[in-house]
C-alpha cells in the first residue's frame, strides 16, 4: 500500500506513459521499457526474456491479456527448451486454450512422463510397496501446482505467474536452481481466459489517459455479468466435484493424471483486505486429513516470512475456512494434495482507492502473488521428504478403510446412478457395477447397483461426496449460535450440504463391510447405454420419463416427432408405466421414425420399447384426455439485470447442455414491453427486484401473455415477484420470521430473554440459511410431478419462506414435511426448521389460458441439482401441453 502521491507519482509514472493514448489496449511499444524486479534484491540472467521484452511493459504495469500469457510462456520455452514444457488441459467454450507450464531442471524436464507415472505410483499403495515408495522418493521431485485467477476478473495471479516463471528460469541465486531440482513446479496462468477477456473488454472500453481508482470509475465497475464467470457464467470455483464445464473437467483430469503434492488456488478479494493465507478459518471438514492441516501451516509460517520481509500484511484463521469439498483448494486436498487458497486483495484495474485513502496498484497485487507462490516452491523444496512421504501415506490410509456405500438405481430413473457412478469416477473414486444381486447392510439389491468399496486410495474423497451429512464441528455451530443471537450474521461461508446421492437422487446405503458380489470397474467416460427393445414393433415406442428419457423427449420435439406424455400411470403389455412416460406412435412421424430412435437412444443412453399395439389394460388410453399432446416450446430467459449471472447460467446449462434444447436469452428490461406472443414459456431465474427493472407495466405486460396462455416459471428469489401483491400473479406471500412479540409501545418488558425478543422483533425476515438439502414431498396427482420421485431434495438457501396456496388458488406441488422429518442434510437454524414445515416448494397456478409456476429454491443451482431436473424439464415442456 502507498499514499495517492507515491503510486500515482513517479512509481506509478511508467504505468501511465504504457497505457496513455492506448484506452489500456495491451498493445506493446517500441521505446525501451524499464524493469524492476518484483523480488528485492534479485539478480537475473539477461538471456531470459523479460515479460518487458515479449510483451512491452513490465510485471504489473498492465493487465495481461490471455493470448499474450500464452505468448510470454512461448518465449520462454523457446528461451529454454530443456527448463518448459508446455500443454493444454481444455478449450473453453469461446474457444481459448487453458494451458499449463512445467517448470523443472533440465533433468526433470526431461522426464516429466516418468515423473507423472511415479506420483501415481505413491498413489496407490496396493501396487507400490514402502521399500518401494522409499526408491521412489529418494529421485522423485515433489509436484508444485500453481493454478492462478479461477475468477476472470480477479486479476493479478495470472500475471504473477509470468513473474513467478522468470524468477525460477532466470534467477542467478543458487538456491533457486535447488528448488528445481527438489520441484517440479506446473503453473495454470488463466484458469478462466473467456471470463478474464470478459472482464478486459470492460477494463479497456473505460480506460481513459491514466488508471483511475475511484471504486465508482467505469474501468472498474464491471458491467452485468462480470468478469468472475466463464462464458457459461458458471463460478468455477464452485465446480469440482459436478465438473460441469470443459474447464474443470480438463483441469481435474489433468490433476489425476500429475498427482501433485502441492496445490496452490489462487484468488483476489475485496480491495480493503490484505493477503490471506492458511491456516484456514473454522468450520475444517472432518475429511481432511491431519497431516495435511499440519502441513498447510508450514506453508503459511513460511509465507509469513516472505511477507515480513516485504513489509506486506496478511491474515489467516479467518473469513476463508475449509469445509466445502468443491472449491479449486478442497477438491484436490482429498486427492492427498496439501491444498491451498491465497486471496489478494484487489485492484480491479491498474489502481485502486481503498476507504483508508491509501492506494492499491496492480503491480502491489502482482508483487504480493509472485512472493506467496516463490514461498510456496521454497517451501516443497525444503520438506521433500516430508511431502512425498505423507502423501504415500495418505493413499495407505486409504486403502486401510473399511465398508462400502452402495448406490441403487431409483426406479423414477434408472439412469440417475450410472451418472452419479461416473461422476464420481471423476473424482478419482473407485466405483464398480454389479453384475448380479446380492445382499448387503441387511438388504437386498438389484444386478445393476454401484458398490465403492472403502479399502481403496480414495476413500477420502468417496466419504465427503457421498456421506449423507458432513457435521458442521459443535463448537462452531455454538458461536454461530452465540452471534445470531446477538443479531450478527453467521460465518458460513458456502452451502453446508452437497451429499452426491442426495443430490442426485439416489438411493445409498453405507456398510460396515465391502459385499462380496464380482463388480466391473466403471471406466471414465462410458459411453450412455441407451437401446432400442423390439424396434420393428407396429404401433410405436414407448419412453419411461426422466434423466435419459427427458433428454430424448428434448431432442425428438426438436426434429419435430409427435409425441405424447400420460398424465397417470398404465398398464401396457404387462408392464406397469409411470405417469410421464413419452408415447410415440408410428402414424404422423414417417418411415423413418426406427432409425431415429435408435439414434436418439445410442445419443442420450435412453431405453425405447416399441409397442406392437396401443392397447392399455390399466390406466388412462394414449387417446385419452390425459396423454397431452407435446409442442417444442419457444422457451424464452430472463437475462441481465436483476438476475444473479450464476442462476441464469446454470439454467442455461440445464436446459441448453444437459437437455439438448436452445432457449433465447432476453434481456429483462425487453420483456416489459416486447412482443411476447412467439414464446411458450418464460423463465425468471434467481434475481432481486424483477419489478424495478420491469416497472409496473411491465409487470402487468407479463401477466397479460400469461392469461393468454404463456407459461411464466418463476425460480428461487424471482418468486419473490409472483408472489407480490401487487403482481397478482401467485397468491402465496413471503413471510417475515416468527417468533417476536406482538407490539411494543408501551409494552412492559420484565426479563432479559423479552429484551431480546422485543429487539429482534419486526417485519424482518428468518435468518438467512447458507445452504441445506431439505426433503420435499410431491403431490403425485398433478401434471408437473409425473415420472417424478414422491420425495425430492431441494437446496434451501436464504430465508425466502412462503404460504401455501389455498385449493382455490393453486396447487402445492412440492411442499416441505414436518419439522423433524424436513432436514435431509447441513445446518439448518432451528426457527428456520420450524417456520419452513408444510410450506410450499413448488406452487403452480392456472391464470387464464396459462400458468404461473414458482419454484422457491433454484431447481437448477450450480448444474448439480439432477434429482430436480425431471420436475423442471415438466414445468417447461409439459406446461405448454397443459
Amino acid at each position: 500500500m502507498r499514499t495517492i502521491r507515491g503510486a500515482l507519482g513517479a512509481g506509478a509514472g511508467l504505468a501511465l506513459a504504457l497505457m496513455a493514448g492506448s484506452g489500456g489496449a495491451q498493445t506493446p511499444v517500441a521505446t525501451p521499457v524499464a524493469v524492476t524486479p518484483l523480488v528485492a534484491g534479485a539478480s537475473y540472467d539477461p538471456a531470459v526474456p523479460t515479460v518487458a521484452s515479449v510483451l512491452g511493459y513490465d510485471s504489473g504495469r498492465k493487465i495481461t491479456s490471455a493470448a499474450d500469457l500464452r505468448r510470454y510462456f512461448d518465449a520462454l520455452k523457446s528461451n529454454a527448451p530443456d527448463r518448459v514444457a508446455l500443454g493444454s488441459s481444455s478449450v473453453s467454450h469461446e474457444g481459448r486454450p487453458v494451458f499449463w507450464a512445467a517448470i523443472g531442471s533440465p533433468r526433470n524436464i526431461a522426464r516429466l512422463d516418468q515423473i507423472r507415472a511415479n506420483s501415481r505410483a505413491l498413489a496407490d499403495p496396493r501396487r507400490t510397496t514402502r521399500a518401494e515408495a522409499d526408491a521412489l522418493i529418494a529421485d522423485q521431485p515433489a509436484i508444485v501446482w500453481l493454478a492462478y485467477s479461477v475468477h476472470g476478473d480477479e486479476i493479478s495471479p495470472a500475471d504473477a505467474s509470468l513473474a513467478t516463471a522468470y524468477h525460477l528460469l532466470a534467477s542467478r541465486d543458487p538456491e533457486v536452481q535447488s528448488w528445481l531440482a527438489n520441484t517440479v513446479v506446473v503453473l495454470i496462468p488463466s484458469q478462466n481466459p473467456d471470463g478474464r477477456e470478459r472482464f478486459l473488454q470492460s477494463f479497456n472500453a473505460g480506460f481513459g489517459t491514466q488508471p483511475n481508482p475511484d471504486p465508482l470509475s467505469a474501468e472498474r465497475d464491471q458491467p452485468w455479468p462480470g468478469g468472475r464467470y466463464n462464458h457459461d457464467l458458471f463460478d468455477l470455483n464452485r465446480d469440482w466435484f459436478i465438473q460441469t464445464q470443459p474447464e474443470t473437467r480438463g483441469h481435474s483430469a489433468l490433476i489425476r493424471d500429475w498427482r501433485p503434492q502441492v496445490v496452490i488456488d489462487a484468488h483476489e478479494m475485496g480491495t480493503d483486505q490484505s493477503f490471506f493465507f492458511p491456516p484456514e478459518a473454522q468450520p475444517l471438514n472432518p475429511w481432511i486429513a491431519p497431516s495435511t492441516l499440519e502441513s498447510r501451516e508450514t506453508f503459511g509460517r513460511n509465507t509469513a516470512r516472505w511477507f515480513d520481509r516485504a513489509g506486506q500484511d496478511y491474515f489467516n484463521r479467518q473469513v476463508f475456512d475449509a469445509f466445502y469439498p468443491g472449491y479449486g483448494d478442497g477438491w484436490p486436498g482429498y486427492l492427498g494434495a496439501v491444498s491451498m487458497t491465497y486471496e489478494q486483495g484487489s485492484a480491479r484495474g491498474l489502481a485502486a482507492r481503498r476507504s483508508s485513502g491509501e492506494i492499491l496498484t496492480y503491480r502491489d497485487t502482482v508483487r504480493n502473488h509472485t512472493l506467496a507462490s516463490l514461498a510456496t516452491i521454497q517451501s516443497a523444496s525444503v520438506n521433500h521428504d516430508r511431502l512425498l512421504n505423507a502423501f504415500y501415506a495418505y493413499h495407505a490410509d486409504g486403502v486401510a478403510g473399511r465398508g462400502a456405500y452402495v448406490l441403487s438405481p431409483p426406479s423414477w430413473d434408472p439412469g440417475a446412478a450410472d451418472r452419479l457412478a461416473g461422476l464420481l469416477a471423476a473424482s478419482g473414486v473407485e466405483v464398480g457395477r454389479a453384475g448380479a444381486g446380492f445382499s448387503a447392510c441387511g438388504k437386498s439389491y438389484p444386478a445393476g447397483s454401484y458398490v465403492v468399496n472403502l479399502s481403496q486410495p480414495q476413500r477420502r474423497m468417496a466419504e465427503v461426496l457421498l456421506a449423507r451429512d458432513v457435521q458442521v464441528p459443535a463448537d462452531f455451530l455454538a458461536e454461530q449460535e452465540r452471534r445470531r443471537a446477538r443479531g450478527l450474521p453467521d460465518e458460513i461461508y458456502d452451502v453446508t450440504a452437497w451429499s452426491l446421492p442426495l443430490l442426485a437422487n439416489v438411493p445409498s446405503d453405507r456398510c460396515a463391510s465391502a459385499p462380496g458380489v464380482a463388480t466391473t470397474a466403471v471406466a471414465l467416460d462410458e459411453a450412455p447405454r441407451g437401446s432400442v427393445v423390439q424396434p420393428d414393433a407396429a404401433w410405436g415406442y414407448l419412453v419411461a420419463p426422466g434423466g435419459a428419457g427427458t433428454a430424448l423427449m428434448t431432442r425428438a420435439l426438436q426434429q419435430g416427432v409427435a409425441m405424447r406424455s400420460m398424465d397417470r400411470g398404465f398398464t401396457h403389455g404387462g408392464r406397469r408405466w409411470p405417469s410421464g412416460t413419452i408415447v410415440i406412435p408410428r402414424a404422423g412421424n414417417g418411415s423413418d421414425l426406427t432409425a431415429r430412435m435408435q439414434a436418439l437412444a445410442a445419443e442420450t443412453g435412453a431405453q425405447v420399447v416399441g409397442a406392437a399395439d396401443s392397447w392399455v389394460s390399466d390406466g388412462p388410453s394414449f387417446g385419452s384426455g390425459e396423454a397431452a399432446a407435446l409442442k417444442a416450446p419457444n422457451v424464452a430467459l430472463a437475462w441481465d439485470d436483476p438476475t444473479n449471472p450464476t442462476a441464469v447460467g446454470a439454467t442455461r446449462y440445464v436446459l441448453e447442455r444437459q437437455l439438448g434444447y436452445p432457449v433465447t436469452v432476453v434481456r429483462t428490461s425487453n420483456l416489459g414491453s416486447a412482443d411476447l406472443s412467439r414464446f411458450d414459456v418464460i423463465i425468471l431465474p434467481s434475481g432481486f427486484n424483477y419489478r424495478g427493472v420491469l416497472g409496473e407495466g411491465g409487470v402487468s405486460h407479463l401477466k397479460s401473455w400469461v392469461g393468454d396462455g404463456g407459461v411464466l416459471i418463476g425460480l428461487g428469489s424471482a418468486t419473490r415477484l409472483l408472489t407480490d401483491p401487487a403482481s397478482g400473479l401467485l397468491a402465496s406471500r413471503r413471510q417475515p420470521a416468527t417468533g417476536g412479540p406482538e407490539g411494543g409501545d408501551g409494552k412492559l418488558i420484565e426479563s432479559q430473554a423479552d429484551y431480546d425478543r422485543f429487539i429482534h422483533a419486526g417485519d424482518r425476515s428468518p435468518d438467512s440459511v447458507a445452504g441445506v438439502l431439505a426433503r420435499a414431498e410431491v403431490d403425485p396427482e398433478h401434471w408437473l410431478s409425473a415420472g417424478v420421485a414422491p420425495t425430492l431434495n431441494v437446496l434451501v438457501q436464504g430465508s425466502d419462506i412462503y404460504s401455501p396456496l389455498t385449493r382455490d388458488d393453486g396447487t402445492n406441488v412440492a411442499r416441505f414435511p414436518a419439522e423433524t422429518e424436513l432436514l435431509a442434510s447441513g445446518q439448518l437454524w432451528a426457527e428456520n426448521r420450524k417456520q419452513l414445515a408444510f410450506k410450499p416448494a413448488i406452487m403452480a397456478s392456472s391464470q387464464g389460458s396459462g400458468w404461473v409456476i414458482a419454484f422457491v429454491q433454484d431447481p437448477t443451482f450450480r448444474g448439480y441439482m439432477t434429482g430436480l431436473e425431471t420436475i423442471f424439464a415438466n414445468a417447461v415442456f409439459l406446461g405448454p401441453a397443459h
